[in-house]
């Protein structure tokens, strides 16, 4: 007899395998033998700093006891955090308060666009590779498809990808499937560049064309660096800053934004909506706030770190050029080790091919298996719906010393790997 639901059973399948990394972390001190994790989406290069600004900015009030001003954030988070958007997001017209919703996390945020724009069984058009929590967030509870847009050689980042998007629209359409939203993420995950305004705007008017609502990610508007290998590549432009009005309907427009990669907080569950043209929507997001509640602490801590522009300037001057740095850093190194990878300027991963110095017939799965075995997790692009097998996301996002472990073990796994075929 079945104690658990079907759907409790399909559900308990798609535990993240990632888990038993986040049970087992390297420290060179207390954990030698643990497991150096170069595959999750974290910045711990600022750790200091927001620990530091945390633990003297932790003062809380009874307010924060309680279920506060609703369930989509308090009143002082709303406007910490518009301000802080009109600041470095540049929109077209000024935000306010009423424009947004905070949630518990940016995944909240991308979850609540599928709730209230799209029915269980609808689908969204994503590029690949993407984010591999996206068919979690859009799958599991709301019941939304990803239909799969594939490139080949195109450059993702091109206008001639918008094509792309043409034709798998209209695949999807003569299979009668009916498609709600694009979903863009800029600067990309896991590819690590942004779209330039051009492109930017060529989505728009598909999106106008075929009456489709655009989500724009931008979690890593403000991991964005030099890279003197890329002077020329388009630097963060936010969907916000341009007046969408000229391409479509701006109550179709959407924006989420959070401090997990930016400030390196993932613990903190802080994520925002931003929807300034659609009240229903911002509504239907409010029916289902319980769902989403941020933390008080959390949200007054946010607030406090939202509204000190000093530190925040600070923060994310430091940040940029921290990520730079690593990012020198681990491409020296693959450079050395005769390591394909694509050049970025955002974010903080790069999109490797390990397949290339491996035994041809070497799969995905194969390969992580052999990194596991010398304890280093590092996310393969199966997981990221990437187009050809071999490549694999590395996040550089570390200080020196947890680089230098992660990458020498990378370097040994393959290594092991060819001589063992050979």
């Amino acid at each position: 007899m079945e104690t658990t639901s079907a759907r409790g059973r399909a559900l308990a399948a798609q535990k993240p395998t990632f888990l038993d990394v986040l049970g087992d972390l390297w420290d060179p001190h207390s954990n030698p033998n643990g497991i150096v994790n170069l595959g999750l989406a974290e910045n711990t290069l600022m750790h200091a700093e927001m620990k530091e600004f945390c633990n003297a900015n932790v003062q809380i009030d009874a307010h924060a006891l309680t279920y506060g001003d609703g369930f989509s954030g308090s009143h002082r988070l709303k406007k910490a955090m518009s301000q802080f958007l009109n600041r470095y997001f540049s929109p077209w017209t000024a935000l306010h308060p009423s424009d947004l919703a905070i949630t518990s996390g940016v995944s909240n945020a991308l979850e609540c666009c599928a709730w209230a724009l799209a029915d269980a069984g609808d689908h969204i058009l994503v590029g690949r590779p993407y984010s591999n929590a996206f068919k979690t967030i859009y799958g599991s509870r709301p019941g939304i498809e990803l239909v799969e847009v594939s490139f080949g050689t195109t450059d993702p980042f091109s206008m001639a990808a918008i094509d792309e998007y043409e034709r798998a629209y209209a695949a999807a359409k003569s299979k009668g499937l009916r498609i709600r939203a694009v979903l863009l993420c800029s600067p990309h995950n896991p590819l690590g560049r942004c779209y330039s305004e051009k492109v930017l705007k060529g989505y728009m008017r598909f999106c106008s064309r075929n009456g489709l609502h655009l989500i724009s990610d931008e979690i890593y508007a403000m991991s964005v660096w030099k890279n003197p290998r890329m002077s020329d590549a388009p630097g963060f432009k936010s969907i916000l800053s341009m007046d969408v009005r000229e391409f479509m309907d701006p109550s179709m427009v959407h924006v989420v934004w959070g401090l997990s990669k930016d400030f390196g907080s993932t613990g903190l569950r802080i994520g925002c909506l931003v929807s300034p043209s659609n009240r229903v929507f911002l509504e239907a997001v409010e029916g289902i706030s319980l769902y989403n509640f941020p933390s008080s602490v959390g949200d007054q801590l946010a607030s406090r770190l939202l509204l000190d522009d000093i530190f925040t300037e600070q923060y994310i001057s430091i940040n940029q050029h921290r990520l730079a740095e690593s990012y020198q850093y681990a491409t020296e190194f693959l450079r050395s080790h005769n390591i394909p990878y694509l050049e970025c300027n955002a974010a903080f991963f790069i999109w490797m091919n390990l397949g290339a110095v491996m035994d041809a017939t070497a799969t995905d799965q194969e390969i992580l298996a052999k990194l596991r075995e010398d304890r280093v997790y590092i996310a393969p692009g199966t997981v990221y719906a990437g187009e050809e097998p071999g490549w694999f996301r590395l996040v550089f996002g570390h200080p020196p010393h947890v680089l230098e472990e992660g990458l020498s073990r990378m370097v040994r796994a393959i290594q092991s790997e060819n001589h063992e075929r050979t």
